[in-house]
């Protein structure tokens, strides 16, 4: 079963037409998997607080997509631990493998569609374009949800093929099993092509004209409001960047190896060992982008980091009133049933012989 991107395996199998030496990389059956159920306790963590703090508005709708797309990819990041850590070995079957797939697909899909979305929408707020706030996010929850419905609609089309096109199969030498895609390099540019770098391009038409926004007019206007803006920018961009570092280099590993098996460039045992030995670590670095944007939003946006203190000292005010409530209930307890011992003695003191007392 493959777990790197969904249109490639995780490890490129090696040339058939030639024969290089090939070794295991050991250490990468226990360093990976380690890597990733921290990443995934860390994650989830963190894309729950984004989420709480980003879904009170509709315009952090892109912000809590981000988040919701990262969470739906990090609850299979336990199921790729065991794969890497058994040698590439899947014993959970077809239909997890094809959903495991599927929503490996969708979190980079959706991903670079809600940062392209929110990115294009900044650059229509700060450059003009919009006459009006109710044609913004903020303006128009309708609108929000529109761009959302969008956002994932087309995200779950193209991930379409790791649900529809995965299949296990047993290999007759190993007993291994493993995912199998067809027409996986077709696939696999089609995901680099639609998933990283036509997005990149539209990011970089918005920020160069962004960039170039800021430098003509930020300067002139109310302090407050410059700070606001250069603010929210900061934390986009460091979105997006990080988002394109991480993912960068696994889709160059992927283009590599399909090149140099195809014959595009000239076959080398070395090179190829170089692409196979750096794949696992490439896609481990891709996935990591899904539990890194909670630590950005704590660096880049003091709101976030505002609502989560916020959020700490309330459940730390409600655990102490719950527990000041127990022992207040446990007192009030005691001194009922004391002020009761203390009645019935009374009663028992004071009341004619005979007298039953309840």
């Amino acid at each position: 079963m493959s777990h790197a991107d969904l249109f490639q395996s995780p490890v490129p199998s090696p040339s058939p037409y030639f024969h290089c030496d090939y070794s295991e990389w050991s250490p990468t059956f226990s360093i990976i998997p380690s890597v990733y159920l921290l990443a995934f306790l860390l994650g989830c963590l963190g894309n729950s607080l984004v989420l709480w703090a980003y879904l009170d508005r509709a315009d952090n709708s892109l912000i809590a997509s981000l988040a919701l797309a990262d969470l739906c990819f990090l609850v299979t990041l336990p199921l790729w631990a065991v794969y890497t850590a058994m040698g590439y070995h899947w014993p959970f079957g077809q239909p997890l493998c094809q959903i495991s797939s599927f929503l490996t697909a969708l979190n980079m899909y959706a991903s670079v569609f809600s940062l392209s979305m929110l990115s294009v929408e900044r650059y229509w707020v700060l450059t003009g374009r919009r006459p009006s706030s109710r044609h913004t996010l903020q303006g128009c929850p309708r609108r929000a949800l529109w761009v959302l419905g969008g956002v994932w609609v087309a995200s779950g089309v193209l991930a379409l093929p790791g649900l529809l096109l995965r299949s296990v199969r047993q290999l007759e030498e190993g007993e291994k099993e493993r995912a199998e895609m067809w027409w996986a390099a077709a696939l696999s540019l089609k995901s680099t092509l639609i998933g990283f770098l036509l997005p990149l391009i539209v990011l970089l038409v918005c920020y160069c004209s962004l960039a170039q926004l800021v430098s003509r007019h930020f300067g002139r206007g109310p302090h407050p409001d410059r700070r606001r803006q250069r603010r929210l920018l900061r934390v986009i961009v460091t979105l997006v960047l990080a988002f394109f570092l991480c993912w960068l280099p696994l889709h160059v590993n992927k283009t590599a190896s399909l090149l140099l098996e195809f014959g595009f460039l000239p076959y080398s045992c070395s090179l190829d060992r170089i692409l196979l030995a750096a794949h696992p670590y490439v896609t481990c670095l891709a996935y990591l982008n899904s539990c890194l944007n909670p630590v950005l939003y704590a660096a880049c946006d003091p709101s976030f980091r505002k609502r989560c203190r916020g959020a700490l000292f309330g459940w730390c005010r409600m655990t102490g009133k719950r527990k000041d409530m127990g022992e207040g209930d446990e007192g009030n307890k005691d001194g009922v049933a004391q002020e009761k011992q203390e009645i019935i003695g009374q009663s028992i003191i004071f009341s004619q012989p005979g007298t039953l007392v309840y």
